[in-house]
């Protein structure tokens, strides 16, 4: 089966600085977090949903990379990608030598668009390793342990919502509802969340953080930030 090897671009490039902790205008008071930027105007483009999805397959190499490829779109097609909409980035890699002559392969592909959503919304949560901690609404992020929930996102547009993005600067994974990640690494869109507490409906407060020993970006939902640093309001999720 012959593969095409097209590469996309991630929706930005990568940005070489690193987020401001202390306000010029009061430097000699305590770091704050970064405040989130404001809600993108109406008009302004919606970022998309972008995932990599891995594929993994054995045997002779040629059925072994069909098979990596198969896995693939069915990955996609799980996630609500249209397969087509999927380009190869990374393979086909041959990963190990198996007896016989037979091996595996691994393939790496960039989804990007409008998933199809199997309902209305999907959870938003944390995960943490030693280096970095990030919201994520779309997979356990291999190498991190899950923290908790911080309510639900909405998987499409609705009334005096916002989208939230995922975002990075450096090994730092932080949330924004600025499409351009406030000047840094654009990831994927997670959903969207309100931009004040709407009448009749649960919510709890997003809220961007900062850790008061290391200077990491962190989301929650408990008013006193955990006992760190606050750093201003992303919006409203689903309680």
């Amino acid at each position: 089966m012959h593969v095409t090897r097209r590469l996309t671009a991630l929706a930005a490039t990568v940005a070489a600085l690193t987020l401001a902790l202390v306000s010029p205008a009061a430097a000699s008071s305590p770091a704050t977090a970064p405040a989130p930027a404001a809600s993108a105007p109406a008009t302004a483009a919606v970022g998309p949903v972008q995932l990599y999805i891995g594929g993994l397959g054995s045997g002779p190499y040629n059925v072994a990379v069909q098979s990596a490829v198969a896995t693939a779109a069915d990955s996609a097609v799980a996630r609500g990608f249209d397969p087509a909409r999927c380009n190869l980035v990374k393979g086909p890699t041959i990963v190990n030598q198996l007896p016989n002559g037979y091996v595996q392969v691994a393939v790496e592909y960039l989804c990007a668009g409008e998933p199809y959503a199997p309902g209305p919304t999907f959870m938003l949560n944390r995960y943490h390793k030693s280096s970095d901690t990030q919201s994520n609404s779309w997979y356990h992020p291999a190498g991190y342990q899950l923290q908790g929930p911080l309510g639900s996102l909405y998987a499409y547009a609705a009334p005096d919502t916002t989208p939230l993005y995922l975002c990075q600067v450096r090994g730092d994974h932080f949330t924004s509802t600025d499409v351009n990640c406030e000047g840094q690494q654009y990831v994927t869109r997670l959903g969207w969340l309100h931009t004040s507490p709407p009448a009749g409906v649960a919510t709890v407060q997003l809220l961007r953080c900062l850790r008061n020993e290391n200077r990491q970006i962190f989301d929650s939902i408990q008013p006193n930030c955990e006992g760190q640093i606050h750093g201003g309001v992303l919006g409203y999720t689903l309680a």
